[in-house]
């Protein structure tokens, strides 16, 4: 109730009859609302809102002055449940969220504060309190790693000498033979004794030891793993020497068929963790084809096709022009017929009357109709189609200043150029690197971007967002380093990027390995003694060459 304290009870019979009329304004409410202080006991905030309050329409009836104690409690348990949200960014500050409400112990407002109500359209009484009819949509916080987690910004090193790529090339393409070798005997220890592929370990783990606990999973770890070290291995001969060798990324083919393979095998009991590596997978591949078509384009198809286009240009613009002369000449005159060289007066004739006879002569009907009857309507020329209209441009203008006449048009289409065997092979390999990029690309995005990582690879994707790298950087980090800063791949239709992939692709098995106890190579199963090549052994040996 909201009758102050008095010394006596008459005072406060006074009060109350003043209330009663006594119409209260909105600050005066608000004022009054701030003079009780904090609940002892306030409702939980996981309760459903209440309802409107409903009015009377009746002005007079008590009940409608007298819900100021039921208002009271109302809007602290409505503005405790919305306090309790993210509030809109200030202007100022976009950047930061506004600090949570004070404990119940603390007034809910200070005597300064400004209300802050959001007011409804339609009237209200004075001496009501109106409703918050705005729906606040609840957000969820940021990831909690990105003001925890930041990258060590390491000194740059700047590019370094072509025989450190060289030693790169070297050390990886070794780690990746250990890991995919042992990929592969792990896989198949986990078969059932009696399946035909089952290969029992020299050395198997421990029973209790993580890699007996999840054979599987860390056999496909290692798989993916030698991907990542051989595709990096590849990739530093390249970067060194700006080019891309084509026949060198064939070897890995094999081998990344038969990684994704497993992998594919698992989808449907696997993760979205695990199905991110799957993405890798993927991307990867995306990538070296991206590289693959660039610099076929770059290097062997434009030089090329520009010399062809200029010598079946040349040739378009002699037949062209060619045509335009013959459009140009004269056409020869007509013979004329027997009924414009006869006689006016010859038997054939009809008889000239003049109009007072009342006879119309042949000359004047004849006169009368042709200046009544309509000019013959001039069709538009005809546009050849032989070539696209874009085209047309591309040929000379005719004597009158005007675009290609449709000869002109038709005979610049019979214009050809030679085309090599091996031209033809690298345009049809252009086509299909394009393709297969955008195959891959599309099924990497499916399991693996940036909220993914933000999700399940939180580590990996802190040390993306908050880097100082850029785009042409990838010598930059150390792929060992599992703290430095990293850089989200851009396009693989640039032709560079594959580094990135590779250091993400490192940084994701790092951090997935932790959770079940991965050592990488240091838990490797050891390749025995060379000996005769098997059938089994030789598998993807264009890898281990």
């Amino acid at each position: 109730m909201l009758s102050q304290p008095s010394s006596s009870s008459s005072s406060s019979s006074t009060s109350l009859q003043k209330m009663k009329k006594r119409r209260w304004s909105r600050e005066q409410l608000l004022k009054n609302l701030e003079i009780l202080g904090p609940l002892a006991a306030p409702l939980p905030p996981d309760l459903p809102p209440s309802p409107p309050a409903s009015r009377s329409n009746s002005p007079s009836a008590p009940p409608i002055k007298r819900k100021h104690e039921s208002s009271q409690e109302h809007d602290v348990v409505k503005r405790s449940r919305t306090n309790g949200l993210p509030e809109k960014p200030s202007s100022h500050h976009h950047h930061h969220y506004h600090p949570p409400p004070p404990p119940p112990s603390q007034p809910l407002r200070s005597s300064n504060a400004v209300p802050s109500f959001n007011l409804r359209s339609e009237p209200s009484e004075d001496g009501e309190v109106r409703e918050d009819t705005t729906a606040v949509t609840p957000r969820g916080p940021a990831p909690a790693v990105l003001s925890t987690t930041v990258p060590v910004r390491r000194p740059r090193r700047g590019r370094p000498a072509l025989t450190s790529f060289d030693e790169m090339h070297d050390m990886y393409h070794k780690y990746g033979r250990m890991l995919k070798y042992s990929g592969d005997a792990r896989f198949w220890s986990t078969y059932p004794a009696t399946h035909k592929e089952y290969r029992p370990l020299a050395n198997p783990p421990p029973p209790n030891s993580p890699y007996h606990k999840h054979g599987g999973l860390i056999a496909r770890l290692e798989l993916v793993d030698a991907l990542v070290c051989f595709t990096y291995s590849l990739w530093s001969k390249d970067f060194s020497r700006k080019s891309c060798f084509r026949e060198t990324w064939a070897t890995i083919e094999a081998f990344l068929g038969w990684c994704k393979n497993k992998w594919i095998a698992e989808l449907d009991t696997i993760g979205d963790r695990e199905k991110a590596l799957l993405g890798l997978i993927w991307m990867i591949e995306g990538f070296i084809h991206g590289r693959k078509f660039f610099f076929s384009a770059k290097t062997v198809i434009e030089p090329e096709m520009d010399r062809i286009w200029a010598k079946m240009k040349s040739e378009m613009m002699i037949l062209s022009s060619n045509a335009e002369k013959a459009d140009g000449q004269p056409t020869p005159p007509m013979l004329p017929s027997p009924a414009s060289i006869a006689p006016v007066n010859s038997a054939n004739s009809t008889p000239i009357n003049n109009s007072a006879s009342g006879t119309p002569s042949v000359n004047t009907s004849s006169g009368i109709n042709l200046v009544n009857s309509p000019a013959p309507s001039r069709s538009a020329p005809p546009i050849s189609t032989a070539l696209p209209q874009y085209m047309h441009g591309l040929l000379p203008q005719t004597a009158k200043g005007q675009t290609a006449s449709y000869n002109m048009v038709e005979a610049a289409a019979k214009a050809t150029a030679p085309i090599n065997p091996a031209l033809a092979f690298n345009v049809k390999e252009l086509s299909g690197g394009v393709m297969a990029a955008g195959y891959c690309m599309e099924y990497a995005q499916r399991t693996l971007t940036l909220p993914i990582l933000a999700r399940h690879y939180p580590t990996t994707f802190a040390r993306m967002m908050s880097s100082s790298l850029t785009a042409h950087e990838e010598h930059e980090p150390d792929i060992e380093d599992e703290e430095g800063e990293l850089f989200w791949p851009g396009q693989c239709v640039t032709g560079e990027g594959l580094g990135w992939v590779c250091l993400m692709g490192k940084a994701m098995i790092k951090e997935f390995g932790r959770d079940i106890g991965y050592l990488g190579l240091a838990g490797v199963v050891p390749k025995p003694a060379p000996g005769p090549i098997t059938g089994d052994s030789s598998r993807h040996a264009s890898v281990l060459r």
